[in-house]
C-alpha cells in the first residue's frame, strides 16, 4: 500500500485511463492497491458556470400553460429489502438494460475477445489486495453534473421541502413551497415558470435534507435549469456517493450477490470520476442514459445498492497513476461486439458471484493487471 499524490503524476498517461492530475480542482492522494497479474464538502463552492454569451439570443415567443400547480406524491426511497421471489427466475436478475446501445467511449482493461458462455470456476483464494480504509474514513464531497433533462420543451418541477430559486451569481428570486408542482419551460433566453419570467439559468436549492422533483422522479442535491432557445436543460449536482447509489440500482438488479453490486459500484465510480475529468459538456459531466451510466434517482435506489456503494466507498480502479475508464455492458455478447472484449459482463459478474469470487476477483477477471484505489482528499 502507498499513496500517491498528484505532484509526480502530471505525465503518467497511458492507455488504461485518464490521470486523476488532469483535475487541477480535485486534489486527491490515492491510497493504491495492486491487483495481482492475473495474465501473468458539498458546500464546497459550484465550478464556474458557462458564460451567458452561451446562452441562445433567439427569442422564442411564450407558449400558454395548461398545465396549473398539482400537488406532488411524496418521495418514497425504495430501501427495503428487495423480495426474494425474484430469485426463482434467472432472467429476472439480468442487469436492468433495455437496448443495447454501447457506452461510447475508449477501450479499458482488454478481457477475451471471445464472450465466454460459462463462467470459470473460482481461482485460488489470493489475499485482498487493498487496505482497509484509514479510521473514519469518509470518501472525498465531491459533486457530479448529471444531466437529466434534455430537449424538452417543458417539465415539472417541485421539492419534498422549501427550496430557494436563485440566479447563477446566488440572488434569490422566489421560494417553493413543498410538495407543489410547478410547470417550467424555457423562453428564448429566460424561463417560465408558472406566470413569472425567470433568467434564463436558475438553480433549486431545496433545504437540507429535502429533495427535488423533476420530471416525473425525485433527486437528491440541487438542480440547474438552462434555457436554451427553445429546449430546456436541468442538471442535478448531486454528490458522487449518493449518485451511485441509484447508478447500482439502475444497472444491477437489486438481487443480485452483494460481490457482483460491489464490483459494480467501483466500475460505475471509476468511470463517473473519468467523466467528472473529461466533461460531456461544459454544462454537465454526463448524462443518465445508457449512453453513459443509468441514473434514475431516488426510484432506483436499494438498500443493498446502499450497501454497495457503502462497502467500498471511496475505491476506483487506477493504472499507472490513473483512472480506468472502466466501461462494462449486461452481457458478454455485448463487451465483446461493442468494447472488443474489453470492459465487465455483468451477468458475468453476478455467475462469478455465485461460484464465491468476491468483489476484487471479479474485477480482477474483467481488468486484468489493474489496481484498486482509494480516493482521498490532499
Amino acid at each position: 500500500m502507498k499513496k500517491l499524490s498528484l505532484g509526480p503524476l502530471f505525465n503518467r498517461l497511458g492507455i488504461w485511463c485518464f490521470p486523476l492530475v488532469s483535475v487541477s480542482v480535485l486534489p486527491f492522494i490515492l491510497t493504491y492497491g495492486q491487483f495481482w497479474d492475473s495474465s501473468g464538502d458539498q458546500g464546497s463552492k459550484a465550478p464556474p458556470l458557462p458564460p451567458l454569451s452561451q446562452l441562445p439570443s433567439t427569442s422564442v415567443p411564450p407558449v400558454p400553460l395548461n398545465v396549473s400547480s398539482t400537488l406532488l406524491q411524496k418521495p418514497r426511497p425504495k430501501l427495503q429489502d428487495p423480495q426474494p421471489s425474484k430469485l426463482q427466475n434467472h432472467e429476472d436478475l439480468a442487469p436492468q438494460k433495455t437496448a443495447d446501445k454501447p457506452k461510447k467511449a475508449p477501450f479499458t482493461a482488454k478481457t477475451s475477445s471471445k464472450p465466454s458462455t460459462v463462467a470459470p470456476s473460482r481461482p485460488k483464494p489470493l489475499q485482498k489486495s487493498i487496505s482497509p480504509a484509514p479510521p473514519n474514513y469518509q470518501p472525498p464531497p465531491l459533486e457530479i453534473r448529471v444531466a437529466i433533462l434534455r430537449d424538452e420543451a417543458v417539465t415539472t418541477i417541485g421539492t419534498s421541502g422549501q427550496a430557494i430559486i436563485t440566479d447563477r451569481n446566488g440572488k434569490q428570486l422566489q421560494v417553493l413551497s413543498g410538495n407543489q408542482g410547478l410547470s417550467v419551460q424555457p423562453n428564448g433566453t429566460s424561463l417560465s415558470l408558472e406566470n413569472a419570467s425567470l433568467p434564463g439559468v436558475v438553480w433549486i436549492q431545496p433545504t437540507q435534507g429535502s429533495l427535488v422533483y423533476v420530471g416525473d422522479r425525485w433527486y437528491r442535491g440541487k438542480i440547474l435549469l438552462v434555457s436554451q432557445g427553445n429546449s430546456l436543460l436541468a442538471v442535478n449536482y448531486v454528490d458522487l456517493e449518493h449518485y451511485l447509489y441509484s447508478v447500482v440500482g439502475s444497472e444491477m438488479h437489486a438481487n443480485a450477490p452483494t460481490e457482483a453490486l460491489k464490483a459494480q459500484a467501483i466500475a460505475a465510480r471509476s468511470y463517473a470520476l473519468v467523466h467528472m475529468i473529461r466533461p460531456a459538456s461544459s454544462w454537465y459531466d454526463l448524462g443518465n442514459t445508457q449512453r453513459w451510466q443509468v441514473y434514475k434517482g431516488l426510484k432506483s435506489e436499494y438498500n443493498t445498492g446502499h450497501h454497495a456503494v457503502g462497502e467500498t466507498a471511496g475505491q476506483i480502479l487506477s493504472h499507472g497513476g490513473g483512472v480506468v475508464e472502466s466501461l462494462y455492458a449486461s452481457t458478454d455478447d455485448i463487451v465483446a461486439s461493442a468494447h472488443g472484449g474489453r470492459g465487465m459482463s455483468q451477468t458475468g459478474a453476478y455467475e462469478l458471484a455465485k461460484q464465491g469470487y468476491d468483489y476484487q476477483q471479479i474485477l480482477d477477471h474483467y481488468y486484468p493487471g489493474v489496481g484498486l484505489a482509494r480516493l482521498i482528499l490532499n
